[in-house]
């Protein structure tokens, strides 16, 4: 059982040992989810309800503690230089950065509100292609290329690495960035996401706010904060899987 938990050591054998400017993704996480969060507030303050992407927001924050397993199923070690969570818990990356619920804010945000109106856009020019045409034509090589700029460049630079990978892959003395997996499964996990998150019933509405009622409730706070709980529910039980499906991929090729 313990060569399926992370014995390789906490910097990949000095991959991700000397990381360049760790502070620069580390600080700049936290800022910007803090001026993205104010920006938020005092829109609800002044709208009285959550937009969508508020709720994209809320979503992915609260989605950040998935991220350790999955970094464990995919090989993955983030560098010790960073500020981290006191945690060593199995099927789980040793290094877990305090940063990571920011991260996770502004990164998804970017990802679906660029989604959300590339998709907009074409089903606009083209009403007649269906949502999940349209859908995977964006979101799959979205996915693919988003990650590749940023976790490819993260790699470059040592904030973190891929110790085992499987195919074709980009390499520095500071780590490497595989291209097909975990990337492409992650791929997938976002076409499947952003259908779930584009996905209205008749009346206009987010199919998965009927998860908690919150399409039914009079408006006010219980309706928003309905609402909130649906999208924390969905985002984390879709990114759950993919997370599960990386740790079952590790065990696999490992036991």
């Amino acid at each position: 059982m313990d060569e399926l938990w992370l014995h390789i050591g906490h910097d990949a054998d000095g991959a991700v040992a000397t990381p360049w400017m760790p502070w620069v993704f580390e600080i700049g996480s936290v800022v910007v989810w803090l001026m993205i969060a104010v920006y938020f507030y005092r829109a609800y303050k002044q709208a009285g309800s959550l937009s969508r992407y508020t709720l994209i927001f809320i979503g992915a924050t609260s989605m950040f503690w998935l991220e350790f397993p999955a970094d464990w199923g995919a090989f993955l070690v983030y560098s010790p230089s960073f500020a981290l969570f006191p945690l060593e818990l199995p099927f789980t990356t040793p290094n877990k950065p305090l940063f990571m619920p920011f991260a996770y804010g502004w990164y998804f945000l970017a990802i679906y509100s660029l989604i959300w109106f590339l998709v907009d856009k074409l089903r606009a020019v083209k009403p007649e292609w269906s949502r999940l045409l349209v859908v995977l034509l964006i979101a799959a090589p979205f996915f693919y290329i988003w990650n590749l700029m940023v976790e490819g460049f993260s790699a470059v630079v040592g904030w973190w690495t891929y110790y085992e990978v499987f195919g074709p892959a980009l390499h520095s003395t500071r780590g490497t960035y595989p291209l097909i997996f975990p990337v492409v499964p992650f791929a997938v996990y976002g076409v499947v996401e952003a259908l779930v998150l584009t996905w209205k019933d008749k009346n206009g509405l987010h199919m998965l706010e009927h998860i908690t009622g919150a399409h039914k409730s009079a408006v006010g706070q219980g309706k928003e904060l309905r609402r909130a709980v649906a999208w924390i529910i969905t985002m984390n039980c879709i990114f759950g899987l993919f997370s599960l499906s990386l740790v079952w991929f590790r065990i696999s090729v490992t036991s």
